[in-house]
């Protein structure tokens, strides 16, 4: 059920990049199967390995995208069990979660907590496909929208392995 006040945002989702090169009237589209959810400061969001299909878009506030370290045996309170990998915030018209949208059974790559109190746009998986699969020309932009982000995301995780797997080379080299 779309929240009435969905249609308030309508500037904002102009400018997020999962909707770029779509209509307002194709934007429109898409509200009823949105709903608003309010998140407090530090709450968590979703969690990795979560197997849900939701896709955020973040309206308001700031949020933490972080991962679990391969640290199965060491116990030290000195390492930290999460390595927070990304900050967003509502400047940046993020959206997340949109992996799930490709995925049979869905599960969470990584946990996503509220910095600071946020408004999120939600949208589950299934309502998604089910609008694109009988709008095409929605279909195909939104699609290709996911597949650039994505793109981008695997180039600056490609360009991070390679400064760890420098760094990792040269500190072998000292010893």
């Amino acid at each position: 059920m779309a929240d009435k006040n969905l249609i308030n945002f309508l500037p904002f989702f102009k400018k997020v990049s999962l909707f770029h090169h779509l209509t307002e009237a194709q934007i429109k589209k898409l509200l009823p199967i949105m709903s608003i959810r309010e998140v407090n400061a530090h709450e968590l969001i979703c969690y990795e390995g979560a197997h849900e299909s939701t896709l955020f878009i973040l309206i308001r506030g700031e949020v933490e995208i972080s991962k679990r370290l391969l640290l199965p045996f060491v116990q030290s309170p000195y390492l930290h069990q999460e390595k927070s990998l990304l900050t967003l915030s509502e400047k940046q018209h993020a959206f997340f979660g949109e992996m799930a949208l490709f995925e049979e059974e869905p599960e969470r790559s990584a946990s996503i907590t509220a910095l600071r109190s946020c408004t999120l746009a939600v949208i589950e998986k299934q309502d998604l496909i089910e609008i694109l699969d009988n709008n095409p020309a929605i279909g195909s932009i939104i699609y290709k929208n996911i597949a650039t982000e994505l793109t981008f995301r695997l180039i600056k995780a490609n360009k991070d392995i390679l400064k760890l797997t420098t760094a990792f080379s040269l500190a072998l080299e000292g010893d």
